[in-house]
């Protein structure tokens, strides 16, 4: 029954005049109409038009998906205030306006016009408050900014009064190094090391131990972080003296998303990693969509060999206690 079906927490749309004004501010974006190299899919199912947003429903149907929640592909993240709060405002409306079209299949995160703290901060007010969104989606970095970096914990303090959901994604800026990006490794690798990276940080400034009312969700099974635990908790207080726990119990703090290009072993490392209850479905849509179809990309889960309560807990229960408000 798709009433009783999963909740898509990673999920995309191609706005093309938001793209176009980010490309027009100077911002590179791969593929910012609809079949450029870094987004796939084709112009029937992936934009904001009443046909796409057919196309995208009669997808989630036939995969008993019963809602996406929509995130920026690109953040509006520009030097310059009054652009980005422009670009922040181009992209929240423009997902709004998609979710009063199908209300009860689609919500979407705020998008906030960083580096500009009280101006993300009103922006924030208002995609909650007046729009009704559903949390934040947050870049990893901001240009060579970590989001941990403690200038933003204004951000994280509002966060934290109202107990919201924050969904971590990657920048595709190769961590500022160009032994990923003049390599080509941004978009494969690089996306990897910024989801292992920005939860890092976040342990290291200890933003979920301060902020504990913030729920987190990192993307694609939180990169290589489900394979560094036991290192972590071995290694990291050399260097990082005085965190108050255990770096891998602040690591099971946060949920993590399925989005894994199929591959059973990186989620069965993941729930043995972190647990099963810190596991909610994700798509990545409509990225995924050149390798596979939106069904198999949750057909995956159900091959992994998973026990059939944990399997219960990733597509069913988590979604509930992600978003739930104490």
């Amino acid at each position: 029954m798709i009433s009783q079906g999963p909740v898509d927490v990673h999920a995309h749309a191609v706005i093309p005049h938001y793209h176009q004004l980010l490309a027009d501010a100077g911002v590179a974006i791969p593929g910012y109409g609809t079949n450029g190299p870094g987004l796939v899919g084709d112009a029937d199912s992936v934009t904001d038009t009443d046909h796409a947003i057919t196309r995208r429903i009669a997808m989630m149907n036939h995969a008993g998906i019963r809602r996406q929640l929509l995130s920026a592909i690109f953040a509006p993240y520009l030097s310059g205030e009054s652009e980005a709060v422009g670009a922040a405002r181009c992209v929240n409306n423009a997902h709004a306006e998609m979710v009063a079209k199908q209300p009860d299949r689609l919500a979407a995160y705020a998008a906030l016009p960083l580096p500009h703290v009280d101006a993300s901060l009103h922006e924030l007010r208002r995609c909650l408050d007046d729009l009704g969104m559903i949390g934040v989606a947050l870049q990893c970095f901001c240009f060579d900014e970590s989001l941990a970096d403690e200038r933003f914990e204004p951000i994280y303090a509002e966060l934290d009064r109202r107990k919201a959901v924050v969904f971590f994604h990657p920048c595709v800026n190769g961590l500022c190094s160009p032994l990923i990006s003049q390599w080509g490794l941004a978009p494969t690798a690089g996306a990897v090391f910024e989801d292992t990276t920005i939860a890092l940080h976040l342990i290291l400034r200890q933003i979920p131990h301060r902020f504990p009312d913030i729920r987190f969700i990192v993307p694609h099974l939180g990169g290589a972080l489900p394979m560094l635990l036991n290192r972590l908790d071995n290694q990291l207080p050399l260097s990082a003296p005085g965190l108050p726990e255990k770096p891998s119990t602040t690591a099971r703090r946060f949920f993590y998303d399925t989005v894994g290009h199929g591959s059973a072993a990186a989620l069965r490392c993941a729930v043995e990693a972190f647990g099963a209850d810190r596991i909610v479905p994700g798509s990545d849509y409509p990225v995924l969509l050149g390798f596979e179809s939106y069904s198999d990309t949750f057909g995956y889960l159900q091959h992994a060999g998973l026990p059939e309560e944990a399997l219960h807990q990733i597509l069913k229960a988590n979604v509930g206690h992600l978003f739930e408000r104490n």
